[in-house]
Formats: C-alpha cells, sequence, structure tokens
C-alpha cells in the first residue's frame, strides 16, 4: 500500500484517537475493551471504518489484485451491523495492510 498522507491532508484518513470530543473515541473504547455498547456505537464505528477506507490514499500503486480486495472492503463496510462484523472486516483490512485502529 501507499505511504499516508499528512494527518491534515483533506484526503488522509481520520484517525479516531485524534478527535477531540464527540462520541466516536468512546465507541471505539468501549469496542477495543470488547465491553457491551449502546445500538449508535455500530454506526459511529462503521462511518469511522468508511471515512477510513474510502480515503483515495490506498489507491495509490495497487496491483490489480489489491484492488479488488479494497474495492471489497468498501462494499462491505456499508454491511457492518453487529462486533462480529466488524472484526471480520478488520482482519481483511490488515491483510492489506490497513489499520485503522
Amino acid at each position: 500500500m501507499s505511504g499516508l498522507l499528512p494527518p491534515d491532508h483533506p484526503q488522509a484518513p481520520k484517525y479516531w484517537r485524534h478527535e477531540i470530543g464527540g462520541e466516536l473515541r468512546p465507541a471505539m473504547e468501549r469496542y477495543l475493551l470488547d465491553e457491551p455498547f449502546p445500538p449508535g456505537d455500530i454506526s459511529l464505528i462503521r462511518a469511522y471504518l468508511r471515512q477510513w477506507i474510502d480515503s483515495p490514499v490506498w489507491d495509490v500503486g495497487v496491483d490489480g489484485e489489491t484492488r479488488n480486495a479494497l474495492d471489497g472492503l468498501r462494499t462491505r463496510v456499508h454491511d457492518l451491523h453487529n462486533r462480529h462484523q466488524v472484526e471480520m472486516w478488520l482482519e481483511l483490512a490488515l491483510d492489506l495492510g490497513i489499520d485503522p485502529l
């Protein structure tokens, strides 16, 4: 995969740990600590992962096989509705060297 853009670049994926205030950080912490979370957390996590995977930074220098996998992640991110689906999606992302956590 390509190198990351500077965090302040408009097309760079925005990392959840840099969020100031808001609800995403607590939702991600509950997810990572394997704590129960309210139904709204999965929507926040899905939106976060969608902005991460949709960043054009991942498109630079990818071959055909990687492109197919990347496109699959971009499609599947919309279908994340529970912790297990998020875990499976993250495993596929890590296989491509993409780590939003």
